[in-house]
């Protein structure tokens, strides 16, 4: 997780000011647009992933929170 450390724009929804970086694709993101998962590694121990909103839902990207294809 990296937080933006310049003023910018989201690249989502172009409106509010960008907190943080997607874990997937780097673009920048404001609260609003995004997305928390945690990924858990066992014996209690998570780490937190930002996504965007198609980050989140690429299983390619978020294999433990990622919509699997429908066979």
């Amino acid at each position: 997780m990296i937080i933006v450390q310049e003023k910018m724009l989201c690249k989502v929804c172009g409106k509010n000011d960008a907190v943080i970086y997607c874990d997937g694709c780097d673009i920048p993101l404001c609260r609003d647009c995004r997305k928390f998962d945690l990924w858990g590694y066992g014996c209690g121990h998570a780490d937190t992933k930002v996504f965007c909103h198609c980050c989140k839902d690429d299983i390619n990207v978020n294999p433990w929170g990622g919509i699997r294809p429908v066979n």
